[in-house]
């Protein structure tokens, strides 16, 4: 798949580090965010164990009170459609967290993950979807 050839159909999971990236608001992640509307480029999905693992970061790692954290969810939830996966991940990365972000593009079919996390970048694809860095939506029209 050429990946400078999206469509507004292309279905897109973010990792957790693109969400944690996207809390400035003048970021670069902040900006693929929002690309994923109704007329945008692509469209993102996300699980309720992504929300809780980007809530529990907020929290934990960055000291956000719930009501915070809470408020970010929701911008996020305004971008990326919530779907809960059926199909369990299991041994393919050392970070079983990671599994979760498999489990959500698996569930849709997405055509990409976007990530930063270099064990997820190793894997390249997983069954037929392609793994980038956030570095390469840049490619999306």
């Amino acid at each position: 798949m050429n990946i400078s050839k999206a469509t507004k159909n292309m279905k897109i999971v973010f990792d957790t580090n693109v969400y944690l990236a996207a809390i400035k608001q003048d970021s670069y992640s902040w900006e693929q965010l929002k690309r994923s509307r109704p007329n945008g480029p692509y469209q993102l999905y996300i699980s309720p164990e992504i929300i809780l693992e980007i809530r529990d970061k907020l929290e934990m790692k960055f000291k956000w009170n719930r009501f915070e954290s809470s408020q970010y969810i929701d911008t996020i939830l305004m971008y990326a459609k919530q779907v809960h996966p059926k199909q369990k991940v299991t041994n393919i990365l050392n970070d079983k967290n990671d599994h979760i972000i498999l489990e959500c593009a698996l569930e849709v079919k997405a055509e990409i993950i976007v990530t930063a996390d270099k064990e997820l970048l190793r894997l390249k694809e997983y069954k037929s979807t392609k793994i980038i860095h956030p570095s390469m939506i840049q490619y999306f029209k």
